[in-house]
């Protein structure tokens, strides 16, 4: 008997490479205002970014202020005040979804789960626009039971209640036999920790596990370094 029969499946990071998505879609909003993204641009939006998700997660801040707050700040260490936030959040949220990059030959691994009979759901904080593109592009649309999307849940991971939401959908599940699987330890394991199923890091850099955390550092079952290893990890 399998140790899971059901994979919760982070999107972004995860089953696709979102930094060569946001490189693309960055790139292009750029230079359609004349200006040139180079490492530097790239990791100082980067870095902004990261910061209001993780505020986001924190319940410091609302989805609708990340979404061009993000940009906001990044055109003010720019020096671009004079450009719009709001227009170029919403062409960037169009644009990220266009370009499809499989993480670890991700379509391969999900269609041979699905012939598996394994259960698999997304779980995800993206903006819902953007991520129902990325679905229905990447072909994950056709093999994903069910994409449960912070945007129609009412709230976002990690909190308990994005999970109890999205679980009360699901006839028959079970918590312990369900595993996260996700490459954020803020948003996914803590996330896995709050719903009640073990948490996989996907972690394909193997970055060392920090001492301590904000909010303490969240349990890991297990960790794998490529999305392949899922497969020993299901089967126990």
């Amino acid at each position: 008997m399998r140790k899971y029969d059901t994979i919760l499946w982070d999107l972004d990071g995860t089953l696709l490479d979102f930094e060569r998505c946001s490189r693309y879609a960055l790139a292009l909003c750029l230079k359609e205002r004349g200006i040139t993204m180079t490492e530097e641009v790239f990791y100082l939006y980067s870095g902004i970014n990261d910061g209001f998700w993780e505020r986001l997660e924190r319940g410091e801040i609302e989805k609708e202020e990340l979404r061009p707050g993000r940009f906001r700040e990044f055109f003010r260490q720019m020096g671009l005040n004079h450009l719009d936030p709001h227009r170029m959040q919403e062409q960037y949220e169009r644009e990220v979804g266009t370009k499809t990059y499989y993480r670890d030959h991700s379509y391969e691994i999900v269609v041979k789960l699905k012939e598996m009979g394994i259960a698999q759901h997304i779980v995800t904080n993206g903006v819902l626009v953007t991520q129902q593109i990325k679905m229905k592009n990447s072909g994950f649309d056709k093999l994903i039971d069910n994409v449960f999307i912070s945007d129609v849940i009412g709230c976002e991971k990690p909190r308990k209640e994005f999970f109890d939401i999205a679980f009360a959908q699901l006839p028959g599940f079970q918590r312990e036999r369900a595993l996260l699987v996700g490459d954020s330890l803020t948003s996914d394991m803590r996330g896995a920790n709050n719903a009640g199923v073990d948490a996989c890091w996907y972690n394909p850099g193997r970055k060392a596990l920090p001492d301590q955390m904000a909010d303490g550092v969240p349990h890991i079952t297990c960790e794998i370094g490529n999305l392949q290893e899922i497969f020993e990890i299901i089967n126990g």
